[in-house]
Parts: structure tokens; sequence; C-alpha cells
């Protein structure tokens, strides 16, 4: 009798124990992914690849956007801590603002990482993301190159930059980023107009713009959608867009046909798949192993080193089998905390239709 008990026991606990792939995991866990808000089609990706990273690996999940508003995203963390999450995710609205998430996370000893958009405070585990900042200086790097060739070895001529709205956190690091880098040439003269982040603002700013400066040598945009906006003013005014070296931050599906037709030169791309699902990694990582889990700083990361692929489908692709969008990272310190600085794709005519670009992935319907 004892032992038809004792194999009973043990058939139920074999039953009831989390099926283990390889070494890799050992039990599913709650995970929680808050995003600043999902309005577009790369805001999208970003919120569904966190989910379906943590279905591939058997996770529970709860996904939140707060609607742009900084106080909801702190009531949502909030309540997800509280409905019984072990760790985050949060791409936060205001760096500053989202400090007291950290804060009562710390307290209930729930993990905080953040991916895209960063949290200005040392109790986050670690960051995922590019750089706003970074990109507007790669960009404003290839710009000069360009006047400098066009011009005969001088760095001058008349460049319009597309801004975000005024004091968003994306708006001042792409603007900084860029003036990082181009001031350093005065005799490139910088006119600027406001587009919020949207074609149709970008293309009524970029119209009251170049119909007072219609000869303009270059334009840089902050993101793609004032882009393609920028290229449609141009249009309207009879301003042939080919010969204007337009450069964005952001491969939307706007902007890769004006890629692929000589309107746009080149996107920078930010790798939205990646950044949640490599957030994801590290988060039930550090639930298992706890700070052993997390890259060290000053280490660098290929994609050999980091195997996000679970050979799954989703929206008709693999998300995340080609390391190439996102590595290698190098390990850095913001904040006070670590910061897995990905990489990003130089977007032109040569690989303008790769699969691994966002804006080539056929979302299904929201």
């Amino acid at each position: 009798m004892r032992k038809a008990l004792l194999l009973a026991a043990a058939a139920l606990l074999a039953a009831s124990a989390p099926i283990a792939r390889g070494a890799e995991r050992a039990a599913p866990f709650f995970i929680g992914l808050d995003t600043k808000t999902v309005t577009n089609a790369w805001e999208g990706y970003f919120q569904d690849s966190f989910e379906w990273y943590a279905k591939d690996h058997h996770d529970r999940f709860q996904a939140e956007e707060a609607g742009g508003d900084p106080a909801r995203q702190i009531t949502q963390c909030r309540q997800m801590i509280n409905s019984g999450v072990q760790g985050l995710v949060v791409s936060a609205q205001d760096a500053e603002a989202a400090k007291p998430i950290v804060s009562f996370a710390t307290g209930a000893h729930i993990p905080v990482f953040t991916a895209d958009a960063d949290i200005d405070s040392p109790g986050v585990k670690m960051y995922v993301g590019f750089s706003g900042e970074r990109a507007g200086q790669e960009l404003a790097e290839h710009l000069v190159d360009y006047l400098r060739t066009k011009f005969h070895g001088q760095v001058q001529g008349t460049v319009l930059e597309m801004q975000g709205p005024p004091g968003g956190a994306s708006s001042i690091q792409r603007s900084k980023g860029f003036h990082d880098v181009i001031d350093n040439y005065p005799q490139v003269k910088v006119i600027e107009a406001v587009g919020d982040f949207q074609e149709a603002p970008g293309k009524t700013a970029a119209l009251e713009v170049l119909r007072a400066n219609p000869h303009i040598d270059a334009c840089y945009s902050a993101n793609g959608p004032m882009a393609v906006g920028a290229v449609g003013a141009m249009r309207d005014l009879n301003i042939d867009p080919s010969k204007v070296y337009t450069i964005t931050i952001d491969a939307t599906p706007g902007v890769l046909p004006l890629i692929r037709s000589g309107d746009i030169r080149m996107a920078l791309d930010q790798p939205p798949a990646y950044y949640t699902a490599i957030a994801a990694h590290y988060l039930t990582a550090y639930l298992r192993e706890g700070e052993a889990a997390l890259p060290r700083e000053g280490q660098t990361i290929d994609a050999s080193a980091l195997h996000l692929d679970t050979q799954v489908k989703h929206a008709g692709v693999y998300p995340w089998a080609d390391g190439s969008a996102w590595a290698p990272a190098k390990i850095t310190r913001e904040y006070g905390h670590l910061w897995f600085q990905t990489g990003a794709v130089l977007v032109t005519k040569a690989n303008a239709g790769a699969p691994y670009l966002w804006a080539n992935v056929k979302l299904p319907p929201a």
C-alpha cells in the first residue's frame, strides 16, 4: 500500500513538473510588460514580440500600454505587481516620472528591466535598446560625408531638420545627437520644422519651411513618418526629392518604398522584436539565477552568445532568427545600471527587402 502511494505521488509530481527545454528553462514565470504607447506598427511589433517570446517559453504574461500617460503607466505597473508578476519590462514614457515604478517594484522584490525607453534609476537591472542620441549622431556623420563630397571638400549647405514633439524624450535625444555632430560645421545652415512624429503634421510643417527655403541640400528626420511627410512636401513644391539627401531614423512601411525609389537615401532602423525578447530573456534568467545571469559591464555580446530564436513562426516569420539586426551589443552603464546597447540596421536600397526588417513583416490586425 505504501509503495503504491509513493508511486502515485511520484507520478503526480512528474505530471505537474514544468517541462524543461534543455538546461535553459526550469520553470515558467509570470512576467509583465508596460509600454508607453502602441500607436504604430513599430510599437505593435515591440509588444507582440514580448507576448510571442513568453508564449514560446510557456511563461504567463500581462502586457499593457500607457497611452502616453506617465501617471497611467505607474498605476498599471503597480497593478501588475499587485497581481503577482515576478518581473517587469518597462518602456518608460518619461525617464524621470517612471522612477516610482522602480521604487515600488524594489519594495516588492520584483526586478525591473527597461527596453527602448529607460528609467533614470539605479534600481533598474538592465536597459535594452539602441540610443536616439547615437542614431542622430550616426546619421549626421553620413550627412557630413555627403556634404563634403558635394561641395568638394567643404562641409556646407542647407539642411532641413524634421523634429518630433517639443519636450519629448525621444525628440530631445534624436535632435541632440544630430546637433552633436552637425554643429561642428558652422557653414551648414539648419532650418527646423516640428512634425510631431507624424506624417501629416510633418508634411504641413515642411511645406511651411520649404516655401521660404526651397533650396535645401539635405533633410534629416527624427522618424520615418515625418520623412515621408517631408518628401510629400517637396513633391508638392516641385522640389525633386531624389536631389535632396534625405535620411531618417526608423525604416517604416512608408519609408521603404521611398528608399527603393531613391527619394530617401537611408534609414537607421531599430529592431523592436529584439528589444523585448532580449529583455524577457535576461529577466527570466535573472529570476532563475540572480545577478550572475546578467552580462558584465565592458562585455561585447554577439549573436552566437545569445540564443533567442525559438524556431516558432510568428506573423509568418521567425522574428529572432537573424542576429545581425541587433548584434553586436556593448554592455555599458546608464543611469547607474547596466545598458545592453544593441546595434541598429542601416537600411539602403541594398537591404530594403530584408525579411528581418520589422516593416517587411505582415503583422496580424490588432
